[in-house]
């Protein structure tokens, strides 16, 4: 039987014997598939398969169906090419055609499944009607059973790329989709097949051959593969003899070729992972055996690399963390559809995430935003082990958000506190403390605190935080982050029955501020004079400003200023405050006298007392 000239212009080829079956016609309609070969067979037998088959396809994970169709996993499983069998007379026309998906076309599976399938995923249609996920599944339309007497056996080439990222968008795989999708021997087609009729002779299935089908639009290239015996050795570090890696790569099947000197390998077609000479040497030297090659430390000088700052100050502040009691985690970078809920996502936020094309799951298809999505699902984890414990969780990572360009990442830091006994205030507080040693650690001296801005510049969730609770942390007058309490809404969600607060900063504007530069002061060997002064304020008033006055009216001789108590109750008027602060005074050349504190302090007072809203007490 001779092949028909000029396929690749055809696009069709039959080669046909004596038999009573009008000829089958096969319609290529994409160029994703690379060959398709198949053989039809007349008047088959549908029985049983013998205890060995069923036993051998039972230890390697199959079910056993019947002789025809158990032919097509022995096969699979011996030289790695799916096969497939289509009942001959269940197949309009006598007829099909491959092509590519329409979004949203749907099919029937042999398992019962039905599929709504991507764009651009292979299929088999006959007469408008798909009866084949081309390379996953067949269709339960044209399946083998006890009336099958004609049968269609298919080997064909599938792309690797859409057979992957058709099984990845339904979530579905097969043991067919897996070899598929790592690519099949192109040139083995005609040889799985030729195995599969002789083993539906031994397995009584019978039947006659009388048509093949081969359509090849363009065969496999042999490609040449420069390979140096001197760039091997370099390579694997050991001197194996030429003659001895030349017979290991004719082993596996490559055709070796000398000229002018140096090698040319010519892989065989199922070796697709064979492209350049690393691949050959690395085959060399498994054959070899890699035990055989003895370890040996690198020859030439490891230079120092040069300083990371990034990595450098992040070192810095996690060990500051880890010190104040905190544990570092690292969480994934992705959230799922539950989380927006669960997370109470506004719709802002929602248009914001990056999505993957993708997805692992759908519990990872978008970046996360914020690092302190996921410490707040571990933290609400870690409650229900340990209900008593106080948490202390923080971590560093890349952030993710949709830009003006595209996609942005940004390095962040989250911290959070989580409490069943302490009240919300003195975790703020706490945390604040936390922050404030952080800042010193890596000599930033110019951080404040300012009114929480619900248009926040760095990115984030401006909902995961309680309103008044919250402020934006400044450096200087660059925004780097946020400190406060976390709303209620995602804690009664995530059922965390505890008072969280948590700060997220940019690292990078923390890498720019920090600085390893200090200046010190020699220590006054004169004493200090300290004073107290209570003023009562409005409750909307910030600690900073009346601190601000403070220091500006307390001149060179105002050495700190603390505030030691915060007081909002039923003791003052209501929509008041008293801030309580202690003041040090002292000097560098001499002790300070009564008179020239009480003068620096009455001057502080006047200050305070010119907002008239204010009372010193």
């Amino acid at each position: 039987i001779e092949r028909t000239k000029h396929l690749a212009l055809k696009q069709k080829a039959q080669w046909t014997r004596k038999g009573t079956l009008p000829a089958f016609q096969v319609n290529l309609q994409t160029d994703l598939v690379h060959r398709y070969t198949a053989f039809v067979v007349e008047n088959v037998r549908i029985l049983p398969s013998p205890k060995w088959v069923q036993e051998r396809l039972q230890s390697l994970g199959v079910n056993s169906i019947n002789n025809v169709v158990d032919v097509t996993n022995l096969v699979m499983l011996e030289l790695g090419q799916p096969l497939h069998a289509f009942d001959y007379d269940k197949i309009r026309n006598h007829g099909f055609s491959i092509r590519e998906a329409k979004g949203g076309e749907k099919v029937t599976t042999l398992d019962g499944q039905t599929f709504s399938l991507p764009q651009g995923a292979l299929v088999i249609e006959d007469e408008k009607r798909l009866i084949d996920l081309a390379g996953i599944k067949g269709g339960d339309v044209s399946a083998i059973d006890e009336t099958t007497k004609h049968v269609i056996y298919q080997a064909a080439v599938f792309d690797p790329r859409r057979i992957y990222t058709t099984k990845k968008a339904l979530n579905y795989r097969t043991p067919a989709s897996d070899i598929y999708a790592h690519g099949v021997d192109w040139e083995g087609t005609e040889r799985a097949l030729e195995r599969a009729l002789v083993l539906l002779a031994e397995l009584k299935g019978k039947g006659t051959l009388v048509q093949k089908i081969d359509i090849y639009p363009r065969p496999w290239q042999r490609r040449a593969i420069p390979f140096e015996p001197a760039k091997a050795h370099n390579l694997l570090g050991i001197q194996i003899r030429e003659s001895e890696m030349i017979g290991i790569l004719k082993s596996l099947g490559c055709q070796v070729e000398r000229a002018k000197g140096k090698y040319r390998v010519i892989p065989p077609s199922w070796r697709h992972d064979l492209e350049i000479q690393e691949d050959c040497t690395e085959e060399v030297g498994r054959i070899f055996g890699f035990h055989n090659i003895p370890a040996q430390l690198p020859a030439e000088t490891i230079a120092v690399p040069e300083r990371n700052d990034a990595l450098f100050w992040q070192d810095i502040i996690q060990d500051t963390l880890k010190e104040a009691g905190f544990t570092e985690l690292y969480t994934y970078s992705f959230i799922g559809e539950r989380d927006r809920e669960l997370l109470n996502y506004t719709s802002e936020e929602k248009e914001k995430l990056v999505e993957l094309e993708n997805p692992l799951s759908e519990d990872a298809k978008y970046l996360r935003p914020t690092l302190l999505d996921n410490l707040l699902k571990h933290a609400a984890f870690s409650s229900r082990l340990e209900p008593a414990q106080e948490l202390c969780l923080f971590e560093t990572g890349t952030v993710f958000a949709q830009g003006e360009k595209g996609p942005e990442e940004t390095r962040m830091l989250a911290a959070l506190m989580a409490s069943h006994s302490t009240s919300g205030e003195e975790l703020f507080y706490s945390l604040k403390g936390v922050l404030d040693t952080v800042f010193s650690r890596i000599g930033i001296p110019n951080f404040w605190y300012d009114d929480f801005g619900q248009t926040p510049d760095i990115g984030g969730r401006p909902s995961l935080w309680r309103e008044k609770r919250s402020a934006e942390v400044k450096g200087g007058n660059k925004e780097i982050g946020f400190l406060g309490e976390i709303a209620s809404r995602p804690l009664v969600s995530l059922k965390l029955e505890r008072n969280v607060v948590a700060f997220e900063l940019n690292l990078n504007e923390l890498t720019e501020l920090a600085t390893e530069e200090r200046e010190y002061a020699p220590i006054s060997r004169y004493p200090a004079a300290m004073r107290d002064i209570a003023v009562l304020v409005p409750a909307h008033t910030r600690v900073a400003e009346v601190m601000n006055i403070i220091v500006a009216a307390g001149g060179k001789l105002l050495m700190d200023v603390d505030l030691f108590d915060l007081y909002e109750g039923d003791k003052i008027p209501k929509g008041m405050k008293s801030m309580a602060f202690r003041l040090v005074y002292q000097a560098q050349d001499r002790t300070l006298t009564s008179e020239e504190v009480d003068l620096v302090h009455t001057k502080i007072t006047e200050a305070l007392l010119g907002n008239p809203e204010w009372e010193v007490r």
